[in-house]
């Protein structure tokens, strides 16, 4: 039993950081406010946090194996911790987000060394349902971030978005420092070239990303940062594939589970933003819905995973993982399908309904790959694996949001277009905008002004119609992607384990020991 307890200060450190992901964004527009900044720099705050996530996350492996795992996971949580006060403490736009990059320095920790620890701790019967446990904030915290954001934001003040993670940070840093164990350490120098060079192509390529659907893909700026990181990138793996102590041992993927999971994950995380990014976008544009009411329905994806993740965990060692997979990616699937028609005046009831069926696709497929990635790694490349693995799921998520963006971006005036052009003479529209006209000249309005305010009234629903079908178009792709996560999830199979008797007189295995295929990770 007291292995279990570990979990608490893991969850508690996972929840803090995954929070904070998401909580940030309805405090924009206050901050903006109150600082006097405008929209793009106020945006780096969340997006200088991310780079600076794509910057450490690759070297987070090689703080792991050198320092010991529980250090620096207390040593992430104290950064986390103390840059929060520094946050809420923020005096103006500059030194919020310098403080928001430190903050991301021990939020890049914290996830890859958690993951790590808990695959050190347990083995690979307990494996799955530790994982499952540990998932639980993976999938919740970021559907309740926007509803305790908002809640936050509307009743207090944006700052208190950060002064909560004070208590929660202490907390963890105290239970992992009386409940964690320290794990062997290695003497490795540090691959001081490929972090600079994987440090200038993940960053680089995130902040293509980031700014990619504002700034516009074919324009210098967003060229020029996919050329630096495209050459950065390679000159990265082909330094990892021929130095002695590489910052990412290439090895991790032979193993064909691992790459796998990878893409599954990839794709997962580009589909999940269908529903955390796209409904609240939706709801509180379109809808008119606040902040709170918008998270309330978020609530019941996260209540879907919350119920499905225990279970998959079960039915991982029976039924294996790309059955569960791609059982939990037809589930969403189902899900998301109804989304892809959603209305103004859609039952908020069905909303919610359909929310759930894609949190229980979510929770039942989404950890069965990541379980079987950190199983299928040898002891002493968990940690590097684990680092990248969080940083592709990091390249997912900002990659959702870049394309769900863009596809609303660039279909929405296409739209627009389409339907000004459909009023024409003789027209349906035009016979409606002559009784709006008729209808404000009844009230008292002059012909021409009436005239102007038909024509408006027609605009604005043309402009509401069009953005409808943009969103529309844009859960579509989300669907679509998240489709594509079968593929890698068909090569998630384990071999047979075969039983083998071996005889040593030095006692080190028994005769009856069942020992592993040793190709079942490859």
């Amino acid at each position: 039993m007291g292995k279990w307890l570990i979990l608490i200060p893991i969850i508690l450190g996972l929840s803090m950081d995954l929070l904070d992901m998401t909580i940030i964004e309805v405090a924009l527009p206050n901050i903006m406010i109150e600082f006097g900044s405008d929209i793009d720099l106020t945006q780096y705050i969340i997006t200088a946090y991310m780079i600076t996530i794509g910057v450490f996350e690759p070297i987070t492996a090689y703080w792991a194996d050198t320092r010991g795992m529980k250090k620096v996971y207390i040593i992430s949580l104290l950064i986390f911790t103390l840059s929060s006060i520094f946050c809420a403490l923020s005096w103006n736009i500059d030194t919020l987000i310098v403080f928001r990059i430190l903050q991301a320095v021990g939020g890049g920790m914290i996830m890859p060394v958690a993951l790590s620890i808990i695959e050190k701790s347990f083995n690979k019967e307990e494996l799955p349902l530790a994982m499952g446990l540990m998932g639980l904030p993976l999938l919740i915290a970021p559907a309740i971030g926007p509803t305790l954001g908002g809640y936050l934001v509307e009743r207090l003040n944006w700052r208190w978005i950060f002064w909560i993670n004070v208590p929660l940070g202490l907390l963890a840093v105290s239970l992992s420092y009386v409940l964690l164990r320290e794990f062997e350490t290695v003497k490795k120098k540090l691959d001081v070239w490929g972090f600079i060079l994987s440090a200038i192509g993940f960053g680089s390529l995130l902040l293509a990303l980031s700014n990619g659907a504002s700034d516009g893909w074919t324009s210098a700026s967003i060229i020029f940062l996919f050329f630096l990181s495209g050459i950065s990138l390679l000159s990265f793996f082909l330094l990892e594939a021929c130095t002695s102590d590489p910052l990412l041992d290439l090895q991790i993927f032979k193993s064909r589970i691992y790459s796998a999971s990878i893409g599954v994950t990839f794709f997962f995380m580009i589909a999940l933003y269908g529903s955390l990014y796209l409904v609240p976008l939706f709801m509180q544009e379109l809808r008119g819905l606040g902040a709170i009411e918008t998270g309330m329905l978020l609530i019941y994806e996260a209540i879907g995973a919350m119920l499905f993740l225990p279970i998959s965990s079960v039915l991982l060692p029976r039924l294996g993982g790309p059955v569960l997979t791609i059982t939990g990616i037809v589930i969403m699937t189902i899900g998301s399908y109804f989304l892809v028609d959603l209305q103004v005046n859609t039952d908020i009831e069905e909303v919610k309904r359909n929310l759930l069926i894609i949190g229980m696709g979510l929770g039942l497929g989404i950890m069965p790959s990541i379980t079987l990635a950190y199983s299928s790694l040898p002891e002493n490349l968990v940690n590097q694996g684990s680092a990248f693995l969080n940083l592709i799921r990091q390249f997912g998520s900002a990659l959702g949001v870049a394309i769900l963006n863009s596809v609303i971006q660039q279909r929405m005036p296409i739209y627009y277009h389409q339907l000004s052009d459909s009023i024409t003479p003789g027209s349906n529209a035009e016979m409606y905008l002559r009784q709006l006209a008729s209808y404000f000249q009844s009230i008292g309005h002059a012909s021409e002004q009436s005239y102007q305010l038909g024509m408006a009234v027609i605009l604005k629903q043309i402009q509401t119609t069009a953005s409808i079908s943009a969103f529309q178009n844009a859960f579509f792709i989300s669907l679509i992607f998240g489709l594509l996560a079968i593929i890698p999830a068909l090569f998630l199979y384990r071999k047979n384990q075969f039983h083998v008797r071996v005889h040593v007189d030095s006692g080190l295995l028994s005769s009856d020991q069942v020992v592993e295929n040793p190709n079942d990770a490859l």
